[in-house]
């Protein structure tokens, strides 16, 4: 598998926790979504925000992904993400300065 995707800059906090995806945009996938734009399928994203949570012992034997919303297409390369722990879920955010790009939640 290639790497298009990892955490770095990750902070693990008590209820919540910030870092950087990273979509490397030599990946082949870029090949064919979409050719000559570029964009970072959103099965992608869900994954990097399951490996933030597995990178964070908040892994249990079952998740479920519940309403991400994706409101600009991400283009490979760095992306700031912020997860917080509320209860039985967390709520995943990718931004760019005030502006939420992507959202969403994995429930236990």
């Amino acid at each position: 598998m290639a790497g298009h995707k990892k955490v770095s800059e990750g902070s693990p906090g008590n209820d919540s926790w910030e870092g950087v995806f990273y979509f490397h945009p030599d990946d082949g996938i870029y090949q064919d979504h979409f050719p000559g734009y570029p964009v970072v399928p959103g099965s992608l994203i869900v994954h990097a925000f399951l490996q933030a949570a597995r990178e964070a012992c908040f892994l249990p034997d079952y998740l479920t992904i519940e309403n991400f919303r994706f409101r600009e297409f991400l283009s490979p390369g760095h992306h700031a993400f912020r997860i917080e722990l509320e209860e039985d879920r967390l709520k995943c955010q990718i931004y760019r300065g005030e502006k939420k790009l992507v959202t969403g939640a994995l429930r236990r």
